[in-house]
């Protein structure tokens, strides 16, 4: 799409620019039959660089702009969506949600959709930027990158070394039916390093700020300036060679803490996926699973132990599950998930929510304009509790220290699973020992999360956004997860040998 093209209307920055394109939407579906419609304009522009010393820097960029139409017309939901070059697609997209609709609703016994009213939601979210990402000079982020991969590579036995830096900036607007009018502009910056070193029989890798993918942030390059992504880069190097030579972690059961990297994965796995309402009523089973936990366990079920309060609350800012608003017009809110280890509510869209007689937690969201809103998790943490990592340590005794990710598995119902984690600390009488390898551990997810003792306290906190893959067709959602350090008790350790 040309840069004209894209900016037809004026630039989808400034929110009056995308006003004439929401109503001429909403006017085209507004016919007999058709009991709501929402609308969703996106723009969005993507910088990613990677860099090994092998291939050198990969850069890719890319934009977009299209628009999205919903309707529910007897009851049948029916979606179109078209990448927007002129005034001429909005009816054309239209008339093929229409279509979609009507066509889904002249199957016999099909499930009709009752859709609750929501009072009207108008407003403008904007991420809080010190230094906008695609204002920094290329030749700054590739200086960045090749001093990150130097400091990686030092080592003589690190064989490979990869840096990354990654920018996303998106105009969101939304209209429905209904009479809400809401303006959305993001920006996320990330950074990563990651590192595999070879020798006495074994390969080690570390990685930095998390495994696989890095951070990524809704802020500014005053986030990656803040990573000190060369002295990271530098103590993972290190890291990784002394891993090659470190004693194999232990089998059997144990007493051990899980640092916040690998805290946001475990509830990312067996927490946000699990509370997902559409797989709790059996909407992902071809494509994902379902869930462990049935559409009555709210107010009843145990999930956990007293020490685990889980919370969804896409208003704390910062990271890439934080909005103003869902991508189904709902108001960004906080919603305990599971409190003192009882389950107390899910995550859950408007139609999902409905069907179990709820109101939705506003976790509607879909991957810009050619994709329906599915039910993704948001920001979801484990509420800190209270002290220090060191009085969490002298609370253990005799145990591990873990971190980051290095592999995982759980089953469709995210009920048994089994982590491992590039890294395990010995912990002795309170104080952390020698580095130990092929540490992992696992057992089924109300097991394991009953056996929480305590979480450290807010200071202690750390958020990492992430990455979801979901729905048919495939998807991506951006999230976020976050914990404190957390004692568990009793869990079964060295599963994946």
């Amino acid at each position: 799409m040309s840069a004209a093209d894209a900016h037809l209307w004026g630039d989808l920055s400034e929110d009056r620019a995308s006003e004439s394109i929401l109503e001429a939407a909403l006017a085209a579906v507004d016919v007999p039959g058709v009991s709501y419609a929402d609308v969703r304009l996106v723009e969005a522009q993507e910088l990613r660089l990677y860099s090994t010393a092998e291939a050198g820097v990969d850069e890719r960029v890319e934009s977009n702009l299209g628009i999205g139409i919903r309707v529910l017309f007897d009851g049948s939901w029916g979606f179109a969506s078209i990448p927007l070059a002129s005034s001429r697609d909005i009816a054309t997209v239209a008339d093929r949600a229409l279509s979609n609709a009507r066509s889904a609703a002249a199957v016999p016994n099909a499930y009709r959709t009752v859709l609750p009213p929501m009072p009207a939601a108008s407003g403008r979210h904007e991420t809080q930027v010190h230094i906008d990402p695609f204002d920094v000079a290329a030749g700054t982020r590739y200086t960045l990158l090749n001093d990150i991969l130097a400091a990686a590579s030092a080592p003589d036995q690190v064989v490979t070394a990869q840096a990354g830096l990654n920018a996303k900036r998106q105009h969101r607007h939304f209209a429905s039916t209904e009479g809400s009018r809401q303006h959305q502009h993001f920006i996320e910056s990330g950074a990563m390093a990651m590192v595999n070193a070879a020798g006495n029989g074994t390969v080690q890798r570390r990685s930095f700020p998390n495994s696989f993918h890095g951070n990524t942030a809704a802020a500014g390059w005053e986030y990656v300036e803040g990573l000190r992504m060369v002295e990271e880069a530098d103590r993972i190097g290190r890291e990784a060679v002394e891993l090659l030579t470190a004693p194999l972690a232990p089998s059997g059961y144990a007493d051990f803490i899980i640092g916040p990297a690998q805290m946001a994965l475990q509830i990312h796995e067996s927490t946000g996926h699990a509370l997902e309402l559409d797989r709790i009523l059996g909407d992902e089973a071809n494509y994902a699973g379902t869930s462990f936990i049935g559409p009555d366990a709210a107010g009843s079920l145990r999930y956990g132990s007293p020490a685990v309060n889980i919370t969804a609350d896409p208003t704390v800012p910062g990271t890439r599950g934080s909005f103003g608003f869902d991508d189904e017009g709902v108001p960004a809110s906080r919603q305990p998930l599971i409190v003192e280890g009882f389950i107390q509510n899910y995550l859950s869209t408007r139609d999902s929510a409905a069907r179990i007689g709820a109101t939705t937690t506003g976790a509607g969201r879909s991957d810009g304009w050619g994709y329906l809103p599915v039910c993704f998790a948001t920001n979801v943490f484990l509420e800190p509790g209270t002290g220090s990592t060191d009085e969490l340590l002298d609370r253990l005794g005799d145990g591990f220290y873990i971190d980051d990710n290095r592999s995982w598995s759980i089953d469709e119902r995210r009920l048994n699973f089994q982590f491992g984690t590039e890294v395990a600390y010995e912990v002795k009488n309170g104080r952390r020992g020698r580095l130990l390898r092929g540490f992992s551990y696992g057992g089924t997810t109300p097991q394991f999360w009953q056996s929480v003792e305590a979480v450290a306290g807010p200071e202690e906190f750390k958020a990492f956004g992430m990455p979801c893959g979901k729905g048919e067709p495939k998807q991506w959602g951006f999230l976020g997860h976050g914990a404190s350090p957390t004692l568990v008790r009793n869990v079964r350790i060295g599963v994946d040998r």
